[in-house]
């Protein structure tokens, strides 16, 4: 499911598709009320899926479903910055806060969270 919004969003958005074409970078999710997790393994403007956590991820996301939908419809402003002061980005920025979204090598990968949050993003 995940393949498939990603590829739904770089088709035909140029500054989507240029994100995806230079991000390197391996990304796990886990879905925590559901028990899925997923690896995406981004290969500069190849993407593997995988089943589960695999090693060496550089960012690792652990939520619920609910929010990984948000993050899914998380704006990008000016300069390609998510948007946090809208009601999906103040959700965003609550789940981090209460520790309902956690996402480990957030503060090291800053610039590479910011571009997969952007090729995921349907808006």
């Amino acid at each position: 499911m995940l393949g498939g919004l990603i590829e739904a969003n770089v088709q035909g958005r140029p500054e989507k598709r240029r994100d995806f074409d230079t991000l390197k970078a391996r990304v796990g999710i886990k879905v925590e009320d559901i028990e899925e997790a997923v690896t995406l393994d981004f290969r500069g403007g190849r993407l593997l899926v995988s089943n589960g956590l695999k090693r060496d991820r550089r960012i690792t996301i652990r939520t619920d479903a609910d929010t990984v939908m948000m993050l899914s419809n998380l704006a990008i402003g000016p300069f390609g910055m998510p948007v946090y002061f809208d009601t999906v980005g103040r959700g965003i920025v609550g789940k981090l806060v209460t520790g309902g979204l956690k996402i480990d090598g957030m503060l090291a990968n800053l610039a590479t969270l910011n571009q997969v949050t952007r090729v995921f993003s349907v808006r």
